[in-house]
């Protein structure tokens, strides 16, 4: 879930390598991902297709990160899937359940307050903070779905996302010419035992790069890109492990 997209400190040594490795990422068309379409200065995000069982399972079956190279057509795909469970006070199977079932307290407890906005009914918008690589400024959002189905458990599918890119003097590249592909998907339900909510989270970021960034030692790229892997796991997993409790023990006070 999602992307929302990178932060990461890197050592001034690999700096300009990873910079350009997570911003010169280029679409590879795909009726199944979410695309990305380029203006001058920022790209923006068009709606996907409904997530199927198997895309879904595809993601939240790995464990840990991921990363993938072609170095001969320079496709190139990365991301990490995490398990998600965090205890609530006095919970239990029916309160954790009947708390799933509320999208917006799920969305708040997800994420900042602050930096959500719910866009349409079970949508929501999920913001980070303006990123600087170097000579490149990101800004960037991700939409997420949120709803619970038959079975009493939360899903979470990104239906669209943008990076807000903005290109600055000396990068040598049109904004044009970038692009990015990515997928978030989650799934949340009471643990076995009823006493916290348990589930997985899960984001892929993939596209093609530019034959010139095909040069570049695997290593560099997989470093630079296992760094951002971390970083927004633990920025994801910290936020929701915070949030759960609180909106948790709000949802319960209501006597909901």
């Amino acid at each position: 879930m999602m992307v929302r997209c990178i932060l990461s400190v890197f050592l001034l040594a690999i700096c300009n390598y990873s910079c350009k490795v997570a911003a010169f990422i280029t679409n590879k068309p795909s009726s199944q991902a979410s695309h990305i379409i380029c203006t001058k200065t920022k790209l923006f995000a068009t709606k996907r297709k409904t997530w199927t069982k198997r895309e879904k399972d595809n993601i939240l079956n790995r464990n840990g990160e991921y990363f993938k190279l072609n170095r001969m057509n320079g496709a190139i795909s990365f991301g990490s899937s995490s398990r998600i469970k965090t205890t609530l006070d006095d919970a239990s199977e029916a309160s954790i359940t009947r708390w799933l079932s509320n999208d917006e307290q799920i969305a708040n407890s997800i994420w900042d307050p602050k930096l959500i906005q719910n866009i349409e009914p079970k949508v929501y918008r999920l913001k980070l903070m303006t990123l600087m690589f170097v000579t490149i400024q990101l800004s960037p959002h991700v939409d997420v779905k949120m709803y619970t189905d038959e079975r009493g458990t939360f899903n979470l599918e990104s239906v669209a996302f943008d990076p807000n890119i903005q290109i600055l003097p000396g990068v040598g590249v049109s904004a044009d010419s970038l692009g990015i592909l990515i997928d978030v998907v989650g799934e949340l339900y009471p643990s076995s035992d009823g006493k916290a909510v348990d589930g997985k989270i899960g984001f892929v970021t993939s596209g093609e790069l530019p034959p010139p960034m095909r040069l570049l030692p695997e290593p560099v790229l997989k470093n630079s890109l296992s760094t951002i892997n971390r970083t927004i796991t633990k920025f994801a997993i910290d936020s929701f492990q915070k949030g759960a409790r609180a909106k948790y023990n709000e949802f319960m006070k209501e006597g909901k």
